[in-house]
């Protein structure tokens, strides 16, 4: 080796260990960056992926749009309303023809709010689903109020809701329905009811649609049922005789609200028994004879004539046909209650 080799070569090897000492530094901190990369990358990716993502809540379906089909463009079903997207309203349907129009607008499910039996069999030929869920004149209850939450949760839309004539307790469960899916407010939902011509003589249903609330969050909901037990006549007739009780106090003070029950309207009480006896005959069996559904007839007649005197005013007319009605149901009773006659 040359001299000046030889005085270089101590240089070289230190230049040498250094050279690789720097490199094994380098390395190790390059390791440990990538190391605390890797950690930090997987602790932001457990963090995104343990948080669960907002549930979208669903649509809100439009109620009352503009164009949708009315009687008109289906003459079998009367008094049809499209309530939403997912609604429609209207009356009873009768024969082929309305299942088959009711088909034909996409319906998947009939409810039925009327106090009769639905008629499953055409429904169930056109592939239909009835559920039977029978509300009163006077407003919606609880039990049938949580059914239509559950109907809301688990019903195929679109859905057609029907009493008998598609103008009163029909709408008022779509509307209803409407507030249950989250389409509408209690109060925006009262437009449903003035566009069908609901009447105000049913206070009750305006009222329940109006402060309609879905039962807490949890509550164990009636289950739904394709024909539901209904009211017997006895029951009926028990209804019929609390409305005529309240009449006759009100009578006893001119047909203004009694002290001991200020919130007694007259003639509402008129309509509701009105309605009481137009519903018992019409969920008459046949083993009620000819005679019977006449004196049903008289008293509803009658009871027509009582809620149009109130309406007027008329206090002598009123009292004129709450004797009437007395009289009627004295001698039905004493005909087919007391008798013991079918």
């Amino acid at each position: 080796m040359s001299p000046l080799g030889t005085w270089l070569m101590p240089f070289s090897t230190g230049l040498t260990r250094y050279l690789r000492c720097a490199a094994l530094v380098a390395l190790a901190l390059c390791l440990g960056c990538s190391e605390k990369t890797i950690v930090q990358d997987a602790a932001t990716t457990t963090s995104i992926d343990s948080k669960t993502p907002d549930t979208p809540a669903p649509a809100k379906a439009k109620i009352l749009p503009k164009g949708g089909p009315r009687e008109a463009d289906c003459p079998a079903l009367h008094n049809l309303l499209q309530v939403s997207d997912r609604i429609y309203s209207g009356a009873e349907p009768h024969g082929d023809e309305a299942f088959a129009a009711l088909k034909a607008l996409g319906i998947k499910t009939i409810v039925s709010v009327d106090g009769i039996r639905p008629d499953l069999e055409t429904a169930a030929k056109h592939g239909l689903r009835y559920v039977h869920i029978p509300v009163g004149y006077d407003g919606i209850e609880a039990d049938a109020a949580a059914q239509l939450a559950r109907v809301a949760d688990e019903v195929e839309p679109p859905i057609y809701f029907h009493c008998h004539h598609g103008r009163h307790r029909g709408p008022a469960a779509a509307a209803a329905a409407c507030v249950a899916m989250g389409d509408a407010t209690g109060q925006e939902a009262l437009r449903i009811l003035e566009v069908a011509g609901t009447s105000r003589n049913y206070p009750g249903l305006w009222r329940s649609v109006e402060q309609y609330r879905r039962p807490p969050e949890g509550t164990p909901l009636p289950p739904l049922v394709a024909e539901a037990k209904l009211e017997s006549l006895t029951a009926a007739m028990a209804q019929i005789d609390r409305r005529f009780d309240l009449l006759e106090l009100a009578a006893e003070h001119d047909f203004r609200p009694p002290p001991e029950h200020p919130d007694l309207v007259p003639h509402a009480e008129a309509v509701l028994l009105r309605e009481a006896f137009h519903e018992s005959a019409r969920g008459l069996s046949d083993d009620y004879d000819q005679e019977f559904r006449r004196q049903l007839s008289l008293a509803e007649s009658a009871a027509a004539a009582l809620q149009s005197a109130l309406a007027i005013g008329n206090v002598e007319e009123a009292t004129r046909q709450m004797k009437m009605l007395d009289a009627g149901c004295k001698a039905c009773h004493q005909q087919y209650r007391d008798g013991a006659k079918p």
